[in-house]
């Protein structure tokens, strides 16, 4: 009974390591923020001092500086969905008074958020334009690792060089470990939008 008992653990063992969820399917605002405890603390303090709102936030960024002035950065999020486009920059003063923002508040969005591609569509695409791209040398290595496939909006005027704000949605992909190669693709007609392998000349 043993003797066959063990080999079926071992087969179910192996199958089980084989399973893979890769590319994983990033959508959704997290739950967390991207500063430490005493940054995020610091960060409500300034923006509830001044009744701004932070619940669409996600906060990546706290820079002060030696004047006492404070510079805040973070992700927005519209209908659950990251705005690729649309990270915004706040400035406090050295009394803690809002000063600016650079960038736009999107309030809403009237795209959907179900998309058109799946992630293995998104994946394919991403490795075809790393495959093209003559500088990078370790395509290999992420070709057989794990990629992570982010539903966001983009603002499509801002990657054709129109005005008015278009929104749509879009996928942010890169490996799972790595912050480069990235790509943006564009969920409706499947083309890179963006993308940067990291090396700077």
């Amino acid at each position: 009974m043993k003797r066959i008992i063990i080999p079926l653990l071992l087969v179910l063992m192996v199958s089980c390591e084989m399973l893979t969820d890769c590319p994983k399917l990033v959508k959704g605002k997290p739950d967390g923020h991207l500063v430490d405890d005493r940054e995020l603390k610091t960060i409500k303090i300034l923006f509830q001092a001044n009744d701004l709102s932070y619940e669409n936030y996600q906060f990546y960024r706290l820079e002060s500086i030696i004047s006492g002035e404070y510079y805040v950065s973070c992700h927005q999020y519209v209908n659950d969905l990251k705005v690729w486009t649309g990270d915004l920059f706040f400035h406090f003063d050295k009394n803690g008074r809002f000063g600016s923002l650079s960038g736009d508040i999107v309030s809403a969005i009237g795209t959907g958020t179900s998309p058109s591609m799946d992630v293995s569509e998104v994946e394919s695409q991403f490795l075809r334009r790393m495959n093209e791209d003559s500088f990078y040398s370790n395509s290999k290595s992420v070709a057989n690792g794990c990629m992570t496939c982010e539903l966001v909006y983009v603002d499509l005027a801002k990657t054709s060089g129109g005005s008015a704000p278009d929104y749509g949605l879009a996928w942010l992909v890169k490996p799972e470990k790595s912050d480069y190669p990235v790509a943006v693709v564009n969920d409706s007609d499947q083309s890179v939008l963006y993308y940067n392998n990291g090396i700077i000349f």
